[in-house]
């Protein structure tokens, strides 16, 4: 009886405005489906359970630290990425003819015993030239693992002040985080802040 009184006033509504409800109800329905089909594949994807405990430890770290130029911020960053792994490279993509020679002389004179690889770039793109460098030394070293990426990244002291300033660091984040696996490895991400006093 209850069905049928819901059938006789949804169809005599319908015009009036419940054809709505017919609408919303199942789309908010199926949203929720999918939230809940989400967690749960998430779940699956976390748990423990079928996972042997590893007994074999990991190698070395390898370290690849992207500079933009010589400053404070990368200071922070090349003793934070010494004080974690001794296989650290620094890597600057040159976006103007001939100014990797100037940062090269610089680097000498503040890391002579870091490496630092300058990497031409064309077409003034950072992402695609960086990425051809970590693909090409993680085939070198061939050690079962991806080089970690530090990045030295400055914060403006007001967020509108992040406007006025580049943003690649955040766009190597991004794009080093939603990058595909590569041979069934992760990549390592650490951001080195530092803050600016105003």
């Amino acid at each position: 009886m209850t069905g049928a009184t819901l059938l006789v006033v949804f169809v005599s509504k319908f015009v009036g405005g419940a054809w709505i409800t017919a609408v919303v109800i199942p789309t908010l329905t199926l949203g929720f489906l999918q939230v809940r089909r989400h967690y749960r594949t998430v779940a699956k994807q976390l748990s423990l359970r079928g996972l042997p405990p590893s007994l074999k430890p990991p190698p070395p770290a390898r370290v690849v630290v992207p500079i933009s130029g010589i400053h404070r911020g990368v200071v922070d960053a090349i003793g934070f990425a010494r004080s974690i792994a001794r296989d650290v490279t620094a890597v600057y993509v040159e976006l103007e003819p001939g100014s990797g020679e100037r940062i090269r002389e610089e680097w000498q004179a503040w890391w002579p015993d870091v490496p630092i690889v300058v990497v031409p770039s064309p077409y003034r793109s950072i992402v695609g030239p960086l990425f051809d460098f970590l693909d090409q030394t993680d085939q070198e070293h061939h050690d079962g693992q991806l080089a970690a990426v530090v990045l030295p990244e400055f914060v403006p002291a007001k967020r509108w002040q992040g406007l006025l300033h580049n943003q690649s660091a955040k766009l190597l984040k991004m794009a080093l985080l939603y990058r595909r696996r590569r041979l069934g490895f992760q990549r390592v991400i650490i951001d080195v802040p530092y803050h600016l006093r105003s």
